[in-house]
């Protein structure tokens, strides 16, 4: 019974991490856009981006999650494996 939850937990993990890969750019748009409201709003504080700055920090931000995906991804399969191939 643990090692059948312990390999859910894994396998749950597994695909928000493949998720994080597929949704990627859809994540940087929209946290773009929220990041954006709030300069607008509180101009005072940082200004709003240009919308060359936008493409750039989507851009980048999209990177980011996929890298953040393949390490949760690449983590989560780790613990998988070691669940199936442990005799015991």
């Amino acid at each position: 019974m643990d090692r059948l939850l312990l390999f859910l937990f894994w396998a749950s993990i597994l695909l928000a991490g493949a998720a994080l890969i597929f949704y990627a750019k859809w994540l940087s748009r929209g946290y773009n856009a929220w990041t954006t409201r709030l300069r607008t709003r509180y101009s005072r504080i940082n200004p709003p981006p240009t919308q060359e700055m936008r493409e750039l920090n989507t851009k980048i931000m999209t990177w980011l999650f996929r890298i953040l995906g393949v390490f949760v991804f690449l983590y989560s399969l780790l613990g998988v494996l070691l669940i199936v191939l442990h005799n015991g």
